[in-house]
């Protein structure tokens, strides 16, 4: 299901596949069911109970209604963008466990859910924020990506290959955007690599390695990121290094 563990400011595996989930729930007509119908198709066979919360569905996935939204994948992945890109997601709870954003309750009636820059509920675990951890730096970001690449999906190079040799459909959401490799890029899309960095000649070899292969043998675009970022030239401060790629 992901990866539900993860330091940082960033969305982790686990909270990027259940926004796509959300996405896909909260569809006209929904691709992909709520949890709690899940929950209301499970037969007797299929009650589980894990650490005292819910997570009953249907083990059998003929017995799901099929989806009657005819929307192509390119379609989706438009929205996707645009979905996200307008959404105030300070004041909404993102709830898998019904399948759309919610206006967010009082904290007190929140049985233990911590609130934040974004709350996205754990649809089994119902105390658990799995974006606990993200800052409002972080959802700042993550907005302007979607708006940025929403904006290309509207452009007619998107939908249809261009004449002009140009990079098009999902190919032109990969593309370095303006600005060179500044971390405030418009239309950039960094992917953290941690490095664990407590200081030394031989941790600094590493991250002159890393660094190395990802810039000249990969050929990615490549930056130290955060306090403690680990640079090919050495070690700045703290014990921990990150690449934005």
């Amino acid at each position: 299901a992901g990866n539900r563990a993860g330091g940082g400011p960033l969305l982790t595996n686990y909270a990027l596949t259940l926004l796509v989930v959300l996405f896909l729930q909260s569809r006209s007509p929904p691709v992909l069911p709520s949890v709690r119908r899940l929950r209301h198709l499970a037969g007797p066979q299929d009650r589980a109970q894990v650490g005292g919360w819910d997570c009953s569905f249907p083990r059998d996935a003929a017995e799901l209604e099929p989806s009657g939204n005819t929307q192509s994948a390119a379609s989706l992945l438009a929205e996707f963008f645009s979905y996200f890109e307008t959404l105030d997601l300070g004041g909404l709870l993102l709830s898998p466990l019904e399948g759309r954003a919610l206006p967010r309750p009082p904290p007190e009636t929140l049985g233990g859910l911590r609130p934040g820059p974004l709350t996205l509920q754990d649809p089994f675990e119902l105390s658990h924020n799995v974006a606990a951890n993200v800052t409002p730096r972080t959802v700042s970001r993550f907005v302007r990506c979607c708006r940025d690449a929403a904006r290309l999906c509207r452009g007619p190079e998107f939908l249809q290959k261009s004449r002009r040799g140009r990079p098009w459909g999902v190919m032109r959401l990969l593309q370095p955007g303006p600005g060179g490799n500044s971390g405030n890029a418009e239309g950039k899309f960094l992917i953290p690599v941690p490095l664990p960095c407590p200081g030394g000649a031989p941790q600094r070899e590493v991250c002159a390695a890393v660094g190395f292969v990802l810039r000249e043998v990969l050929g990615c675009g490549c930056e130290p990121q955060g306090t403690a970022a680990c640079h090919p030239q050495g070690v700045a401060g703290g014990s921990r290094g990150e690449f934005g790629v």
